[in-house]
């Protein structure tokens, strides 16, 4: 029975952690990658970052 009601409302439940999450999820990868780029010192990097962080709308 508990199983049931589990996959009734698990694409619920998805949805909601989904929606809650987007923008601290955006921040974590954000942040993943400025960390990279400090780790090489190249032009591509910070390019790459700057789109990322554009296509993401931060």
């Amino acid at each position: 029975m508990v199983g049931f009601i589990f996959l009734i409302f698990k694409p619920i439940l998805f949805l909601m952690l989904k929606k809650f999450f987007k923008k601290q999820m955006k921040n974590f990868i954000i942040s993943a990658i400025e960390w990279l780029v400090l780790q090489t010192d190249n032009d591509l990097d910070d390019k790459i970052l700057a789109k990322v962080k554009y296509a993401m709308k931060l």
